[in-house]
Parts: C-alpha cells; sequence; structure tokens
C-alpha cells in the first residue's frame, strides 16, 4: 500500500512539474544561414539561460509564468520573442547591432544594454583570449577605454594594477575591486626577499603578484567593467574604485555532453629596451683621473675605461690572501682567463633565458531541462626569462546548476587555484655583498666586455667566488641557483546558493560564498665566503680597491598568511511589464562581509649552523617569530530599482546602507547612492532618421564610500622583539628571561574617523549610423573626492609620529570614447575595426598643513640612491596631480640658463621643486579583425599612452657607471655645458666632462617621457569546417604573437615604461627600479571540440 501511495504520489508530481515547466529547442542563426555558435539565450526577468551548440541548437528549460526569450550573439541585433504553443523556436538573428548586447548586472540579471543608464563595458571570451595572457587582468590591456592597467614588473607571477578613470583616494589604494560570479575576490599582494615588494620597499625585493592573476583567464565568459557609483553601489564601500565583473563559463542545455581541450606554447624573449653603450670597457680612463690615472681595470664595474682595441686580457679575478700572495683555483692553478678588449655581441639579450609559456586545459559542459554543468581543469606552466624563474598553476573550475522545481533552483560553484612560484630578486642596486642581486640591474651595469654567458657556469673555478670578476657583487648565476625565494597559494574562491520563484516574476536569492587564501613564502639563503681577489689593471694584477672578504652565515626565513572571507547575500528580485507603457525591475537585498586574517612569520638570527639546512630550528641564535592577525566585518542593506517607459525612457535608482567595524561605535553607518536616467528615440516608432540607427542620452549621478582601514581608531602597543638600551653599551632584547616586552606604536588612534566619500556625475551618449556598421559611444565625467584618510605627521613630543585624520580633497574629470566600424561585410570577407580614446584630469584641492610637510603627502620618498644628485619623491599637493615628483633639477638664472660651478659642471637647485607627474595625457588603442570565409581570422590590436613621466632608476645607475649609450656624450671629450654662466652671470667657458656631467645631475633629469605605442597583440587562426572532421565538432589552429614592437619616446633609450613600480599593486607607480623587462611571446595555439 505505501509503495502505490507513493508511486502515485511520484506521477502527480512528475505530471504537475511538466505541467509547471515545458522545455524549448530550437536552431539559431545569423541572416546569412550559418549557424551561431555561444548564441545566448535567456529567459527574460531571470538568471535562467543557456547557448547555443557547435549546431546553432540549444534547449532550455522554462518555468511557468516566463513567456518572453531573449536572443543575442556579439555583433548581432538581439530579439525578444514570446512563446507561443509551439516548443520550437527557430531564430534568425541580423548583423548589425551591437549596441544592444545582453549585459549582466551586479546580482545575475541580464538587461538589454540600452536600458542601462550608466557606462559600461564588456569584453567577451574571443576577444579577451585571442592570444595566451597569464592573467585575466593582463588580458584586459588595450580593450578598455579610461582603464589604466600596468604591470610591476616583466618577472612571473607579477602584481598587476587596475585603475578606472583615475586615483580617487589619497592612501586607501585606487585598485578596482575583483567580482567573480558575484563573489568580490580578495586581490592583496604577496612578496618576499629583502623588501616586501610595496611601497617603501625599492631594492632587492620579490614581487610574487596579487590574487586576481590567479583567475584562470581560460574560463572567462565575460569581463564587464562597471566605472561609476551608478553602477557600484551594491557592491558596497569596496566598489568604491570602480568594479570588474568577471562572469565564468556555465554549462549548456545541450543534446550532449560537449567537450572542449586546448593547448597553447609559445616561447617568451626578454623585451631589453636599455641601450648599451659598446665603446668603452671596464676601468677608469675617460672619467677625468677618477680612477688615479688606470686606463683598465677588469675588476670593476665602470664602464669609463680605455676604447675598445681588441688586445688579448685577463678578465677573471685572481684570489690572494691578505698579504695579498695569489691563491691558487679550485683546479690547482694561478692563472686567468683571457679574451680580446672588445664589446660582446648582443651581451645584454644574452644575459637572459629564452622563457616558455606551456597552458593545457580541458573543460566538458552539458545538462538538460533539470541540470547543468561546466567542468574545467587547466595547467598553466610559466619559465620566465630571468634564470630559474618559474611560475606552476594549477586551475580547476566547477559550475554546477540544478532546477528542482518551476519554483526552486540551486547553483554551485568553486574556483580553485593551486600555484607554485619561484622569483628572482628585484630593484636597482645589485652591486654590494647582499644575498640578493637583482638580475636586470647587474645585466644593465655591467661593461659590454664582460661575457655574460661564461658566466653561467658559477661552478667553474675562473667564475665561482675565488675566480668571479667582480669586486662589488656576486656571481648572479650563483645566487639565481642558490638563493630560493618562493611561494605556494591556494586560492579558493566558492559559492551556493537557493533561489526561489513562489509567484510570476519575483525571485529570492540566498548565496553564501567564500574565499580561502593561504599563501606561504620562503627563503633560503646559501652559506658562502667570498674571498679576496685581484684582478688585472693596466698589465698587472691590482689590488685596486679595498679587500673583499665578504661572506654570509646562511639565513632562512618563512612566513604564511591566511584569509579568510565569509560573504552572505539575500535579495529579492522582481521584474514586470506593468502595461503596455511601463517596465518594473527591483532588487533588495542584504550583504554581510566577516574577513579574518592571520600572518606568522619566522627568521633565523645569526646564520645557520647547518649549511644547507632550511629550517628555523637551524638558527645560531634564537630565532624570531611575529604574529599579526586582523578581522574585519561590513553589513549592508541596498536596494535597487528601474523604470523602464515604452522601451525608450529608462530611469535607475541605487541606494546602499553599510555598517563597517573599522569605523567608530557610533558612527559606523554611512549611506551612499546613485541613479540615471537615459532616453533611446530611436526606439520611438516612426524614429525619421533612417541613417541614425542607434541613438541613447544617458546622464547619472551617485555617491561611493570607502571605510577606513583595520585598527586606526586606537592606540596599540607593539610586542617583541623590543630592545631596551640602558647606556653604556648595555641592552636588553625582549623577551629577556621570559619576560615580554611592548611599547606603543608611533601611530596614535582617531575615534573621531569618517568615511571617503566620492561624487560622480556623468553624462554620455551612444550613436549608431547605417545599420550600426559605425557606432560611437562618448562619456564625461567628473568625481569629486573627500574626506580622505591620511595619516599626518604629529611632533614626536606628543609620544608618537602619526596620526590618522579625515583630510584633503581629490577631483578627477575626464572623457571616454569608444569607436567600432564595421567596414567591409559580405559572405566572403568581413572586416572590423575598433578603438578608444580616453583622458583623465587629476587635481589634488586641498591636503592639510602639518608639521613635517607642509600641505603635501609623500606617496614614496628617497627615489635616488646615489650620493651627488640631490633628492626625489613622488607626492601628492595641492594644486598638483596626484603622483607628482618632487626633487631638485637645474640652477637657473633670471634668463634660463643653467648655472655652473667652477670646475663648469651644472648646480642644482637648492629647493626642490614641482617636476611633473605620471598622469597621461590621454590613453589610445585600435585593434582589428578580418576575417575571410567565416574561417580564417587575423586580429591586431595597438595600445598606447601619450605623456606623463616616470622616473627612471636604469637612466640613474648606469649613467652613474658608464654602461648608457648617453654616456658617449661629446665622445668622452672635454665639452662646456650647453647654454650656461657662471654664478656672476658671465658665460661659462670652463669645460668638463661627460663623468662628471652625469655624476652632478639633479635628481629630476631622470624623469623620462612616459609615451609609449605598443603592438599588444597579434593572432591568426583558422577553424576547420565540421564536415571534414568526422568524430570532432571543431578544430581550431592559430599562431599569436604578444608584445611584438614597442614604440616610446626618443629620450628614452633605458626603459619600458609601462612597467614601473615598487611591487605589489600599490599607488607607488611611476617608478622604474630595473625590474625584469616584459618579454615578446611568439606562440601556437590548438583548440579541439567533441
Amino acid at each position: 500500500m505505501k509503495r502505490l501511495i507513493t508511486t502515485c504520489f511520484l506521477l502527480l508530481a512528475a505530471v504537475g512539474l511538466a505541467i509547471a515547466q515545458r522545455a524549448v529547442t530550437g536552431v539559431v542563426t545569423g541572416d546569412d544561414g550559418e549557424a551561431l555558435i555561444g548564441a545566448t539565450v535567456a529567459i527574460k526577468g531571470s538568471t535562467g539561460g543557456t547557448r547555443t551548440d557547435l549546431n546553432g541548437k540549444y534547449t532550455l528549460t522554462v518555468p511557468s509564468g516566463s513567456d518572453v526569450l531573449v536572443f543575442s550573439y556579439t555583433g548581432y541585433q538581439t530579439q525578444e520573442i514570446t512563446l507561443g504553443v509551439s516548443n520550437v523556436v527557430d531564430v534568425v538573428l541580423a548583423a548589425g547591432q551591437t549596441l544592444d548586447e545582453v549585459l549582466i548586472t551586479a546580482t545575475g540579471l541580464r538587461r538589454n544594454k540600452s536600458d542601462v543608464v550608466y557606462a559600461n563595458q564588456t569584453v567577451n571570451s574571443t576577444d579577451l583570449n585571442s592570444v595566451t595572457n597569464k592573467s585575466v587582468l593582463n588580458a584586459l590591456q588595450g580593450k578598455v577605454a579610461g582603464v589604466k592597467i600596468g604591470a610591476a614588473s616583466g618577472a612571473v607571477g607579477a602584481s598587476t594594477r587596475i585603475v578606472l578613470r583615475g586615483e580617487t583616494s589619497l592612501t586607501q589604494g585606487n585598485n578596482a575591486l575583483i567580482v567573480v560570479d558575484g563573489i568580490p575576490v580578495n586581490n592583496s599582494a604577496a612578496s618576499g626577499g629583502g623588501g616586501t615588494g610595496k611601497a617603501g620597499d625599492r631594492d632587492n625585493y620579490v614581487d610574487f603578484g596579487n590574487r586576481a592573476n590567479d583567475i584562470n583567464p581560460e574560463d572567462v565568459e565575460s569581463v564587464t567593467v562597471l566605472k561609476g557609483p551608478a553602477a557600484t553601489t551594491l557592491f558596497g564601500s569596496r566598489g568604491g574604485s570602480g568594479v570588474i565583473l568577471i562572469t565564468t563559463k556555465k554549462g549548456k542545455k545541450a543534446e550532449k555532453a560537449n567537450v572542449t581541450v586546448n593547448s597553447s606554447y609559445s616561447i617568451d624573449n626578454a623585451y631589453v629596451m636599455f641601450q648599451n653603450q659598446e665603446r668603452f670597457g671596464s676601468g677608469y680612463a675617460t672619467c677625468g683621473g677618477c680612477g688615479g690615472g688606470i686606463d683598465i681595470f677588469m675588476g670593476e664595474n665602470f664602464a669609463w675605461g680605455k676604447e675598445f682595441d681588441g688586445q688579448l686580457i685577463p678578465w677573471t679575478g685572481a684570489p690572494a690572501d691578505d698579504h695579498g700572495d695569489l691563491i691558487p683555483l679550485t683546479n690547482g692553478n694561478i692563472e686567468q682567463l683571457v679574451r680580446p678588449y672588445s664589446a660582446v655581441p648582443n651581451n645584454i639579450q644574452n644575459f637572459f633565458d629564452v622563457g616558455s609559456t606551456i597552458r593545457n586545459s580541458v573543460s566538458i559542459d552539458g545538462g538538460n531541462g533539470k541540470y547543468s554543468y561546466y567542468v574545467s581543469y587547466t595547467n598553466f606552466n610559466n619559465e620566465g626569462v630571468v634564470h630559474n624563474t618559474k611560475l606552476n598553476r594549477h586551475s580547476l573550475l566547477m559550475n554546477v546548476g540544478a532546477q528542482f522545481s518551476d519554483k526552486l533552483r540551486s547553483d554551485f560553484s568553486m574556483n580553485y587555484a593551486k600555484l607554485k612560484q619561484r622569483g628572482a630578486t628585484e630593484g636597482g642596486y645589485p652591486f654590494g655583498y647582499s644575498s640578493g642581486t637583482p638580475a636586470m640591474s647587474f645585466a644593465t651595469q655591467t661593461p659590454a666586455n664582460i661575457p655574460f654567458n661564461e658566466l653561467r657556469d658559477w661552478e667553474s673555478p675562473y667564475h665561482d667566488f675565488r675566480g668571479f670578476y667582480g669586486q662589488y657583487s656576486i656571481n648572479p648565476y650563483y645566487i639565481l641557483d642558490n638563493q630560493d625565494v618562493s611561494n605556494s597559494v591556494d586560492n579558493v574562491i566558492s559559492s551556493i546558493s537557493l533561489t526561489f520563484t513562489p509567484i510570476k516574476n519575483l525571485s529570492i536569492v540566498g548565496r553564501l560564498s567564500t574565499n580561502f587564501i593561504t599563501s606561504n613564502v620562503t627563503e633560503k639563503g646559501p652559506k658562502f665566503f667570498y674571498e679576496r681577489t685581484l684582478s688585472w689593471s693596466d698589465g698587472e694584477l691590482s689590488d685596486f680597491n679595498s679587500p673583499r672578504n665578504s661572506f654570509s652565515l646562511g639565513s632562512y626565513a618563512e612566513s604564511t598568511n591566511r584569509i579568510i572571507n565569509l560573504i552572505y547575500d539575500a535579495y529579492a528580485n522582481y521584474g514586470k511589464q506593468l502595461n503596455d507603457d511601463f517596465k518594473l525591475s527591483a532588487t533588495l537585498g542584504f550583504n554581510s562581509i566577516d574577513q579574518a586574517n592571520r600572518n606568522v612569520s619566522g627568521n633565523t638570527v645569526g646564520g645557520l649552523v647547518i649549511p644547507g639546512f632550511y629550517d628555523l630550528s637551524n638558527s645560531a641564535e634564537q630565532p624570531r617569530a611575529t604574529v599579526n592577525s586582523g578581522q574585519y566585518r561590513l553589513l549592508g542593506v541596498y536596494l535597487n530599482g528601474s523604470l523602464g517607459f515604452r522601451n525608450w525612457i529608462f530611469g535607475e535608482y541605487s541606494a546602499r546602507q553599510d555598517y563597517s567595524s573599522t569605523l567608530p561605535a557610533g558612527n559606523r553607518g554611512f549611506f551612499y547612492q546613485g541613479g540615471g536616467l537615459s532616453v533611446v528615440p530611436t526606439n520611438l516608432d516612426g524614429f525619421g532618421f533612417d541613417q541614425l540607427s542607434f541613438l541613447k542620452i544617458r546622464a547619472g549621478l551617485g555617491t561611493a564610500g570607502k571605510d577606513a582601514p583595520q585598527y586606526r581608531l586606537n592606540s596599540y602597543y607593539g610586542l617583541n622583539p623590543l630592545l631596551l638600551d640602558l647606556g653604556n653599551d648595555y641592552q636588553i632584547r625582549f623577551p629577556f628571561n621570559g619576560v615580554p616586552g611592548a611599547q606603543n606604536l608611533n601611530r596614535i588612534g582617531n575615534p573621531d574617523l569618517k568615511p571617503e566619500l566620492s561624487v560622480t556625475a556623468e553624462a554620455g551618449v551612444d550613436l549608431g549610423f547605417f545599420d550600426n556598421r559605425v557606432e560611437v559611444e562618448y562619456t564625461y565625467y567628473k568625481i569629486n573626492s573627500k574626506n580622505q584618510i591620511v595619516d599626518v605627521n604629529i611632533p614626536w613630543s606628543s609620544g608618537y609620529s602619526i596620526v590618522p585624520l579625515n583630510i584633503g580633497r581629490m577631483e578627477n574629470s575626464g572623457h571616454e570614447l569608444g569607436l567600432r566600424l564595421h567596414v567591409i561585410k559580405s559572405r566572403m570577407f568581413d572586416w572590423r575595426l575598433y578603438g578608444s580614446w580616453s583622458k583623465n584630469e587629476n587635481i589634488v584641492k586641498e591636503i592639510i598643513a602639518n608639521d613635517s610637510n607642509e600641505d603635501e603627502l609623500v606617496i614614496y620618498s628617497g627615489l635616488v640612491h646615489f650620493a651627488g644628485h640631490g633628492s626625489m619623491n613622488l607626492i601628492a599637493a595641492e594644486g598638483q596631480p596626484f603622483g607628482t615628483y618632487k626633487g631638485t633639477t637645474f640652477e637657473y638664472d633670471d634668463n634660463g640658463n643653467i648655472i655652473v660651478d667652477a670646475v663648469g659642471n651644472p648646480v642644482q637647485s637648492q629647493d626642490l621643486a614641482y617636476l611633473g607627474s605620471y598622469q597621461p595625457d590621454f590613453l589610445a588603442t585600435l585593434g582589428t579583425e578580418f576575417m575571410v570565409g567565416k574561417r580564417l581570422s587575423i586580429r591586431a590590436l595597438l595600445d598606447g599612452k601619450k605623456g606623463g613621466l616616470f622616473f627612471s632608476g636604469t637612466k640613474l645607475s648606469t649613467e652613474f657607471n658608464g654602461t648608457a649609450l648617453t654616456t658617449l656624450l661629446e665622445d668622452r671629450q672635454d665639452f662646456v655645458v650647453p647654454n650656461s654662466v657662471q654664478a656672476d652671470g658671465t658665460t661659462n667657458t670652463t669645460p668638463t666632462d661627460a663623468y662628471h656631467y652625469f655624476r652632478s645631475l639633479p635628481a629630476g633629469a631622470n624623469l623620462l617621457d612616459a609615451s609609449y605605442l605598443k603592438l599588444r597583440e597579434v593572432a591568426i587562426s583558422y577553424s576547420f569546417p565540421n564536415s571534414k572532421l568526422g568524430p570532432i565538432n571543431g578544430l581550431t589552429i592559430g599562431v599569436f604573437g604578444k608584445n611584438l614592437k614597442y614604440w616610446v619616446a626618443k629620450e628614452n633609450t633605458f626603459a619600458d615604461p609601462e612597467v614601473g613600480g615598487v611591487g605589489g599593486a600599490s599607488d607607488a607607480i611611476g617608478i622604474e627600479t630595473t625590474t625584469t623587462p616584459s618579454a615578446r611571446s611568439i606562440g601556437v595555439d590548438l583548440r579541439l571540440n567533441f
């Protein structure tokens, strides 16, 4: 009886389910009859939908009460079709309508772009992955107007900075929020080495990148860039700098599972932009007597020696004891290698390895009316251009959806990345006895007569610690092989949600999301002793410099950082065509973010007891350990409503109230809002301009809040390690006899902090001409940011040195222009051009005066690390753009002539001056795609920047030591500084020489024009006809190139102006520290579908 009742119940449930929903099938083709692969078929007013398969077919389960399907495909007009009796719906999309693409909103709803009142731009998977990229952010370069994307260096896995519409915060960071499938993810940076890779650490750091790099580009369906607060309000205070909305691939409800296999391989060569001089070698012959009359000295990295003459001379070192007596090499002989005194061809390029990038991925997706799935695995392996640097990343993505009934749906997503990375130290000062030897700095500061290829064999007696030529450095290849600075990362982004549809047009969503990150950085420093070495000098062995008895006792350090983000969302979506005139869409939601972070680090003290055993227990003295932890909570409620009138007038309003744990208890809540209006006259019946296919006029106004950093409200004590100086050279180190020590930190808390606030106004127009063969999008915006949270310097007499205050105001205003041209459109040929132009003007309007820096805020100090050049800081100053350089320049008279000293060298200014900023005049891109027979595709992308400055550490250091091409000034003969006068105003006739001239240049002379134009991407691919592939449903092969050609300002013979920063993704950019150059890549790609 029970079985009978159960069977009847199941039958009734099945019948009810069948009645409650229907399966709709069909084929989507273009107006040329070709099947459209991957076209979107969406259920209007809900998150449900699918995509067409390789034959343009689709199957979609439509719940009861939903009767409108939206069909869209890039480059074609979007269609909305109301379902009738038939369950078979075949659709033909007309080409040309790209301004009305479907946009996925913050809560996952699909909306036509014509309905949206704010500026946005979407990049689809095909455009994103036209070439193999190392990260999603790198793949976006040059593809979105008004977006600045820059890498800290060309090292494997280096950090990427992405800023939308300029900097809006003085100290809180300006990177856009990264959101993956509705989940805000942590984009913090990891680092190691002698510095942290963040502002304040210029030399000897290792940049392990930020966590947005862990997202696999191959898994991304689209990237939507939301720029203004009218678009980002729903994401809370973390979206105050804009939002990068990443949507990963989902399962398609197809007749059978679809399997895709993709493999790509590229070779990577360092794109060395530094131009070295190849006329003069090691020594002092041309430095005006600086070396005591010695012409050639092979132990010196100075390239101020004699002009190359090809004579055979010894070039390796000869080890000696403290008495100057020679010591046999490890092979038992007392000898040196000889080679011609001449330049080595392509020497700096030979310093680098030929790197490689390999990506292999496999994915399977499918489903039916009740469920869908997408599962992919990718292995990404990158061998860097710097010797023995590498990155290996395993990525797993799982997206599963289940439709239990017409009222209940569940979705699960997991995005997991496991990464292992070995880096090399970056920075600007390689010559010393530190175990860190920055590779690019060493390469650029080595004379052209020293053959790098021979130094690779560091175990040779001629290149080891006894035989190595240089007296100021360690063989870099020894360091790269023996100093291991590595990082391992586990990054999990996951979510599970339930969607309940109690009545037609209303859905209620509950979602739990997590982002777990664990990174472990280890640093292993070898134990070594560097012998005193004699070098060949004008025909004899010479101990010209002080004896070199450098050593390292070995070291080990380890740092484990864990970040846990728990995000709770509950929201309701309602959408309905109210009547023939009005269409309503509304969202009401709650959001909670809980973040906990914990860092445990330790390092050995006094060296290693056992060489090569890297563990804290092997410390010669008591190892040091520190633990730092923090917690953060943000609660928010929000609403969004949009109303459309007769499909040509649209209004939208969003608001959010946040409560932050980093703000004072009585003032934790802050409110911000945004709204806009758009008008689409071309949607009116009888619109009378045939050539104008599309017209949308839009305007918006909104605010964005940004709360305070953690632990700024109160003052805190810092614990061990701590030194107590009791005088008479007697000190106590805590903990002492088991007693811990604590002292006041230098920051005093401020319990009255308020959140930062930005107000943005924007207006724009979208145009389409000639059936949308010509499309134009233009936006003007203005952003006013106030209540800036800044650590202000205060007198030490207060017991502290800094206090956080709400000070300062900053403004941005700008223009964004996008253009798309469909030049040729026929069955055989299809040619499209697209481009963008954007200009942002930034100015700091107000900064409070204080004891240390008046009305200025120092972003980064101490850019100059050689004496005699004055100083240079990167600052924010009232009346100047954010990121202004302030430093010494030439001293001029009233007529603009350079004042020189008694020996004919330029005099530096006594006061520091504003010398310009890194803010560019404008950004521009130009791309093209040419299709032949819908099989052969040719793509290319140019990306450029005009204006702005960057500080070149390479220029400073290589003009100091004579390796730069510019040091051939006047053929290194004596000359009179042009347009120069003596201090009394008389015309200068006293000559100087290149060496002393460059040694006396002010810091401002190292600022260079940051303009560039790059051939960013070129890709050629061919898709074979399915009819000729048998069991294979699709085969595409291609070749591609990335960073193929750079054009820079004529004065810039030193470095890539785009690669600038001191690691991490901080605001200390426009500072080039002789880091690893970018790579020029050429590769092949193969894609199979089954």
